[in-house]
C-alpha cells in the first residue's frame, strides 16, 4: 500500500511537470542545503567560545552591555535592522527544519541570538540544556579545530 502511495505521488510529478523540471527543483534544492550547511558552519566556527555564558554582575543578574553611540548611527540602525532580519529568516527556516530535513533547533538558537526580545536568555538557555543542540555545536567546532563552547 505504502509503494502505491509513492508510484502515485511519483506520476501525478510525472504528469504535472516535466522531468527537467523536477531534476532542476531537486539540483536547486540541493546547492542551496550545501551552502546553508556550509554558511551555518562557518558562523559557528568564528563565534567566541564564551559566546553562549550569560554575564553577570555581582549582584547575580544578568548584565546587558548598553548600545555604544557613534558617529555612523545610521549604519549601525540598518545594520541593526538587517540582523534583525536575517534572524527571522534563520528562525523560520528552523521551524520549517523540525519538519524537513536539516538541524532545525540549532538554526532556531541562531536565529533567536540575533533577535533582540525580552525574555530571548530564558528561550536560548531552555535550547542550549538539550544535548540535541549542544552536542552538534560542538561537533562542528571540533571538525574545524576549534575550542568547544563554554555553556552555563
Amino acid at each position: 500500500m505504502l509503494n502505491e502511495t509513492y508510484s502515485n505521488i511519483s506520476t501525478y510529478l510525472m504528469e504535472t511537470f516535466s522531468a527537467s523540471f523536477i531534476f532542476l527543483t531537486i539540483f536547486l534544492i540541493s546547492v542551496i542545503s550545501i551552502g546553508y550547511f556550509v554558511v551555518i558552519g562557518y558562523i559557528i566556527t568564528q563565534m567566541d567560545t564564551r559566546y553562549f555564558l550569560r554575564k553577570k554582575s555581582s549582584s547575580g543578574q544578568v548584565h546587558q552591555t548598553p548600545q555604544s553611540m557613534s558617529l555612523r548611527r545610521v549604519m549601525g540602525h540598518v545594520a541593526g535592522i538587517i540582523k534583525i532580519i536575517f534572524g527571522l529568516f534563520l528562525l523560520m527556516f528552523g521551524v520549517a527544519m523540525l519538519i524537513l530535513p536539516g538541524q532545525g533547533l540549532l538554526t532556531m538558537l541562531i536565529g533567536l541570538s540575533l533577535i533582540p526580545f525580552p525574555g530571548k536568555n530564558r528561550i536560548e538557555q531552555n535550547l542550549l540544556s538539550r544535548k540535541s543542540v549542544r552536542y552538534p555545536l560542538n561537533w562542528i567546532r571540533i571538525k574545524a579545530r576549534k575550542e568547544p563552547f563554554i555553556f552555563d
